[in-house]
């Protein structure tokens, strides 16, 4: 929702040296303050209680963001950028942990997709409402709109219960260093990083779609800013409908599977992107790489929570968050070197072979977990 201000808060900020950069950074700061925040949630989720770190987080939300309405310092207005950052690591940590611990099996599965698919919705309506705000009443409004998160709180307190797991853990004494240790003996420590490593991936190549492509799209195809807003909204939209249907596709596809399938459908619409010079052929290999990276963070979430032991469940997911947010943060730098080299059009065509690359891994783990005895099935499937 902030993207479409920052022009406007650059100018407004212009006196400030480096207005431009702090600009930027008024948008890019909650995703690294993620990267601490997340594994920290997860912890005291397992540690202590789901319930009361939601509800904690979804008032830093409301409240602690939206008072940068009332900031005439740039610099305030970051510090606020921080709560978001712990809000957002804490919501997107509780939420799975609290849907697995609610759900089981299939409806599990299908809840965890409605979960993605209402996070990419939110990116359509955001989009659309920041820069209606911003062009019609001015950049500050945007963080109010952040208040609105306070309504759910009497939600939350009047129908979220907290689950069982949590009253068997919260006595546990096991400090933080023996339950890593824990975590790594009991559960399979490699096909955890593996996922982690997946999605990392997934989101360092599905953000060149927001951040590198419109360059294309308005540099070589001539597009207009508009329609590259428009073209931007229908990939979110994109995910959010294979996101809603995660849930059925489940039921027929494995975890692996689902991921060699996503990686190999968006590799072939960033060499999409990459080919073609006509509007119609490179949109249509935009959404199709929204097709399959709007399956990645579902079935990564359902993956991590069906391997792990439950009193470990917080601190698994949050790796998900935390991998999801370091991809988000790392997308601006790590394509510099191959658009240096290759420039724009090279860079996405390599990160379409990587992507293929990474499918045909993933479905040579496949046949070989076909081979394995009955007594590993439960962990080949996983």
């Amino acid at each position: 929702m902030i993207n479409p201000t920052i022009p406007s808060i650059q100018a407004t900020f212009s006196h400030v040296p480096n207005s431009e950069t702090l600009a930027q950074l008024v948008s890019t700061t909650s995703a690294w303050v993620v990267l601490i925040a997340a594994p920290t949630t997860g912890y005291l989720l397992d540690r202590y209680a789901r319930k009361p770190i939601l509800l904690a987080a979804v008032i830093i939300f409301g409240a602690g963001t939206s008072v940068a309405f009332f900031l005439d310092s740039i610099y305030l207005i970051l510090a606020t950028r921080i709560f978001d950052g712990i809000a957002i690591a804490a919501i997107n940590v509780t939420v799975p942990t609290l849907i697995t611990d609610y759900y089981s099996d299939g409806r599990r599965e299908s809840v965890m997709g409605y979960f993605t698919a209402a996070t990419s919705g939110g990116g359509v309506i955001a989009a659309l409402l920041g820069g209606y705000i911003a062009g019609s009443i001015g950049w500050r409004y945007i963080f109010l709109v952040y208040a609105v998160a306070l309504l759910f709180v009497p939600f939350i307190i009047r129908y979220l219960t907290e689950p069982d797991v949590t009253k068997t853990t919260s006595d546990d004494e096991v400090g933080r260093i023996e339950a890593a240790i824990n975590i790594v003996r009991n559960n399979p420590a490699w096909l955890l990083i593996s996922i982690y490593v997946l999605v990392l991936l997934a989101m360092l190549t599905t953000n060149l779609v927001q951040i590198e492509v419109p360059y294309y799209l308005t540099g070589g195809l001539d597009v207009g800013d508009g329609q590259v807003g428009i073209i931007l909204s229908s990939v979110s939209l994109v995910a959010f409908a294979m996101s809603s249907l995660y849930g059925q596709i489940k039921q027929r596809l494995r975890h692996i599977t689902i991921m060699a399938l996503s990686f190999g459908v968006s590799s072939v619409g960033f060499i999409a992107i990459a080919t073609f010079d006509t509007l119609l052929p490179v949109y249509l290999g935009i959404l199709t790489s929204a097709v399959g990276f709007g399956l990645i963070l579902p079935a990564a979430n359902d993956w991590v929570a069906k391997v792990v032991d439950p009193e470990y469940r917080g601190r698994a997911l949050s790796g998900v968050t935390m991998f999801m947010y370091g991809g988000f943060a790392l997308s601006p730098f790590l394509p510099n070197p191959l658009i240096d080299a290759f420039g724009r059009l090279g860079m996405l065509r390599v990160a379409g072979v990587f992507l293929a690359v990474v499918a045909l891994g993933l479905f040579g783990l496949w046949f070989r977990s076909r081979d394995i005895s009955d007594e590993e099935t439960v962990l080949a499937d996983d």
